[in-house]
């Protein structure tokens, strides 16, 4: 394989790692946030979590597009790890998301409030 190739598809590869991996960190962090009440933290936190998640998904597109154009031989095992991350971290973000909208609306509302939680 060319080594320029190789070396784009590792520098993809950890792109698509480190991304999603700060998409996942950021969107547990929000979790726990929310479960402190703190919700205005948890939304930035989910914000930036779709920040990472869509910097992981470009450099996927990337991927896809070289391979599309027969630029990618074979598949390595990092190129396996890489999107068995982002495939791991988009699920837990979308998971976090609807627990933290759960928990929202099932938190007992503040004394002296009326107790509409919208379920």
């Amino acid at each position: 394989m060319d080594e320029a190739i190789n070396e784009k598809l590792e520098e993809l590869a950890m792109l698509i790692i480190a991304n999603s991996g700060a998409a996942r960190s950021a969107a547990f962090e929000a979790l726990e946030q929310a479960k402190k009440g703190n919700s205005e933290s948890a939304d930035k936190l989910l914000k930036s979590a779709g920040e990472s998640l869509q910097e992981a998904h470009e450099a996927h597109r990337c991927l896809l597009q070289m391979d599309a154009a027969g630029q990618v031989p074979q598949m390595s095992v990092l190129l396996c790890h890489a999107q068995d991350h982002l495939m791991g971290s988009a699920l837990a973000q979308d998971l976090i998301q609807e627990m933290i909208t759960l928990h929202q609306a099932l938190k007992p509302p503040a004394q002296g409030q009326a107790q509409d939680r919208g379920i």
